[in-house]
């Protein structure tokens, strides 16, 4: 590829964005790996760098969670929340999987909650308008 030389001088932190093939491993500790070999199809692109490797503050160690408590917007470049946050992402998949499958249509309701925030509780009323349960409804008896 052209210019390999300049990737291998990749530190923590840096981001990039690579298209390529998968393919099975052959080498111990991993099932695949990604394969760049054919310009034409394949690349590979350096996308962020950090300007000061010793003041980053995530290093290849792990992380305790007050430095990423301190840190919010790296937390996704750790093991730990990556891979939290891929096997939400299988969870949410596969339950919409099987609701589409069974013809359920998936709707974002409003929130109903005694909580006032913001003023947003004083937006509307939530009441039982029905005097009496058995009582058809009318909308003229509504205040």
């Amino acid at each position: 590829m052209d210019g390999f030389k300049r990737f291998l001088k990749a530190r923590t932190g840096w981001s990039f964005k690579v298209k390529g093939t998968y393919v099975k491993s052959e080498g111990k500790g991993q099932t695949i790996e990604l394969v760049c070999e054919d310009p034409t199809i394949h690349s590979v692109q350096i996308c962020g760098k950090v300007q000061n490797p010793k003041t980053y503050p995530i290093s290849k160690k792990y992380q305790k969670p007050e430095t990423l408590r301190e840190h919010g917007h790296l937390r996704p470049r750790t093991n730990l929340i990556g891979g939290v946050a891929r096997v939400r992402n299988a969870l949410a998949f596969a339950t919409h999987i099987f609701f589409q499958a069974r013809g359920y249509l998936y709707v974002h309701t409003p929130i109903i909650t005694a909580s006032d925030c913001e003023g947003a509780g004083e937006m509307f009323q939530v009441t039982t308008i029905l005097p009496e349960p058995n009582t058809p409804f009318n909308p003229k008896q509504i205040p």
